[in-house]
C-alpha cells in the first residue's frame, strides 16, 4: 500500500461490512446496488470502497496523509487496492467481475493488488488443469477454493487483519493437497523503510506499503513427496496498466552456466522473439511494457533474484516496488510452464510478472481485462502433517517528483527510469 508518511496515532481500522456473507444481489435489498457502470471512469477510493462494501465487504486500512489500503475478506482476502498521494488506486479493481459475482467457472477474476493462491500452474504436478486434460486455455480453471467463498477473519486491530481458510486441492497427476491457510495484512509505515528497504523517503514523496504474511499448513494425513508432486504460496499483484507504464524485473550477474538464464521470457511464447520492442535489457535489469496490449509473461530464478522487483508508471508519477522472500539457499520452486510433462518440475521461477493482451495479439487493443501483475513465489517442500511454510510479500508505493522517484528505482532497482522510458519509447 502506499502512504506518505504514517503517524503512529493515525493508523485506525474501518470494517465497512463486517463478516464473510454471501455476494449480494439486487433482490437482497430493497434499495438497488450500485452498478458497475454507474462508476465513474477512474473511480476515487472512497467510490470504489462503497461499491465494494456493497457487493462484497470490505476493510479498510488507514495510514497517514491520507493513504488506505481496501481489502475483502468475502473476495478470497484480497488486497484489492490502495490509495497513495495524488493516486486513488493502485490497484485493478474488476468492478463488473465484482457485479457478477462469483459465475465465472473457469476464473473469477475480482482484481486485486495482492491475492492469496497456490502453485505450481501447469505441467504433471500443476494445479489449474484437471488430470488429462491438454493444457489449453479453454480448460484452464483455478482451484475452486482459491476462487469462490470468502476468508474467515480470525483477528483485527489498528494495522492489520488475519484472515483464515481450509483448501483442498488436487494436482495433475491427482495427488489430493488438504491444507490450512492463514493470511495476515497490514499496512506500514514510512518510518520502517529503512529497515525493510534501506532507504529514508524523500521529502516531497507519497509513500503507501501493504505487507502480506502468508502460511500453508499440510492439514493431510500424509506428508507431501516430491514424486508425487510439491505446492507452495504464490502472491499476485493486479495493478492499473498504461501507455507509460514498465514493469522492472532486476537480475544478479553471474554466469549461466552457475546461475541459469538471467530470466525466462518464454511461459505464452517467447517475448524477446515475437515482439523485441516490448521488452529491453538495460544493465543487470529486464524491461517490460505494462500497458496490457499484448499477453507478456517472464520470470526470475532464485538465483538470480534480489528478492525486489517493481514499475514505474510515467503518467502518475508512480513507482512501486515489491520485496518478497527468497531463500539464502537453494530450495526447489515449483515450475509453473505449460507443458505437460516438465523434465525439471521443480526449477521454476521465485519472481513473475505478467502483462495482459487482447485475444487478438497484433491488435495493439487493450486486453478486455486490462491489468500487469508482479508476483512471488515461496518454495515448495515435502511438508509432514502439520507442518507449514511461510511467504513474505511486500508492496511499497511511492508517488511524486520523477526525478525523487529515479534516485529511489537506481538505489532499489538498479535501474534509471530515464533509460527505462527510452528503451520502450514510453
Amino acid at each position: 500500500m502506499r502512504k506518505t508518511s504514517f503517524a503512529p496515532a493515525a493508523c485506525c481500522l474501518v470494517f465497512l461490512a463486517i463478516g464473510c456473507k454471501p455476494l449480494l444481489s439486487r433482490r437482497d435489498k430493497e434499495t438497488p446496488l450500485p452498478s458497475a457502470e454507474s462508476l465513474s471512469t477512474n473511480p476515487a477510493f472512497e467510490e470504489l470502497s462503497r461499491f465494494v462494501a456493497a457487493r462484497a465487504d470490505a476493510v479498510i486500512l488507514e495510514g497517514d496523509d491520507g493513504s488506505r489500503a481496501l481489502l475483502s475478506p468475502r473476495l478470497q482476502g484480497r488486497l484489492l487496492t490502495v490509495k497513495v498521494g495524488a493516486v486513488e488506486s493502485t490497484g485493478f479493481v474488476n468492478t463488473r467481475a465484482i457485479e457478477r459475482g462469483e459465475a465465472d467457472p473457469q476464473f473469477n477474476n475480482f482484481g486485486g493488488a495482492d491475492r492469496f493462491w497456490i502453485y505450481p500452474e501447469a505441467g504433471q504436478f500443476g494445479l489449474y488443469f484437471d488430470p488429462g486434460a491438454e493444457l489449453d486455455r479453454k480448460v484452464w480453471r483455478v482451484p475452486p477454493d482459491l476462487d469462490r467463498g470468502g476468508w474467515t477473519v480470525a483477528s483485527r486491530d489498528a494495522d492489520r487483519v488475519v484472515l483464515k481458510r481450509a483448501m483442498s486441492l488436487r494436482n495433475y497427476i491427482g495427488t489430493q493437497f488438504d491444507v490450512r491457510v492463514e493470511r495476515e495484512v497490514s499496512v506500514l509505515r514510512a518510518a520502517s523503510l529503512p529497515v525493510e528497504l534501506g532507504v529514508k523517503l524523500p521529502e516531497g514523496i507519497a509513500y503507501a506499503g501493504v505487507a502480506t504474511r502468508n502460511v500453508l499448513v499440510n492439514a493431510g494425513p500424509s506428508a507431501w513427496s516430491p514424486e508425487k508432486g510439491l505446492i507452495g504460496i504464490w502472491i499476485l499483484g493486479m495493478f492499473r496498466p498504461s501507455d507509460a507504464s514498465a514493469i522492472v524485473a532486476p537480475y544478479r550477474s553471474g554466469p549461466e552456466r552457475d546461475l541459469g538464464p538471467a530470466f525466462n521470457d518464454a511461459y505464452f511464447g517467447k517475448v524477446s522473439v515475437e515482439a523485441p520492442e516490448r521488452i529491453k535489457v538495460i544493465g543487470n535489469c529486464v524491461v517490460l511494457k505494462a500497458d496490457a496490449r499484448r499477453e507478456g509473461k517472464l520470470g526470475v530464478s532464485q538465483q538470480r533474484t534480489t528478492g525486489l522487483a517493481g514499475s514505474i508508471d510515467f503518467e502518475r508519477s508512480l513507482l512501486t516496488v515489491v520485496k518478497f522472500d527468497v531463500p539464502s539457499v537453494p530450495e526447489r520452486y515449483g515450475n509453473s510452464t505449460w507443458v505437460k510433462n516438465q523434465p525439471e518440475p521443480f526449477k521454476g521461477d521465485a519472481f513473475q510478472t505478467y502483462n495482459a493482451g487482447p485475444r487478438d495479439p497484433q491488435s495493439n487493443e487493450l486486453a478486455e481485462a486490462p491489468f500487469f501483475e508482479l508476483e512471488s513465489t515461496s518454495p515448495v517442500r515435502p511438508l509432514a502433517p502439520g507442518e507449514s511454510l511461510t511467504h513474505r510479500h511486500v508492496t511499497h508505493h511511492f508517488q511524486g517528483d520523477l526525478e525523487k522517484l529515479n534516485a529511489l528505482a537506481r538505489q532499489l532497482l538498479g535501474v534509471d527510469l530515464g533509460a527505462v522510458r527510452d528503451a520502450l519509447k514510453l
